[in-house]
């Protein structure tokens, strides 16, 4: 048997307007496993990443055009 991280709903805007803010949302199962990380990309760059074991836990990068609340 094959387990691991199902993706159940990703919530991303197809179109931002410039200097207005958007939510991004990503809901999904372990099955059965602990989460290891989450990360976000914009044009193949991390811009925010959350590891539940790290201290901080999340950890948001410079990226221009990104601002992180």
């Amino acid at each position: 048997q094959i387990s691991g991280l199902r993706i159940t709903e990703m919530r991303i805007p197809n179109l931002i307007m410039r200097n207005k803010s958007a939510t991004l949302g990503c809901k999904f199962e372990m099955e059965g496993e602990s989460l290891y990380s989450v990360k976000w990309y914009k044009d193949g760059f991390e811009f925010y990443r959350y590891v539940p074991r790290d201290m901080p836990p999340a950890q948001v990068f410079p990226l221009p055009g990104i601002d992180i609340d």
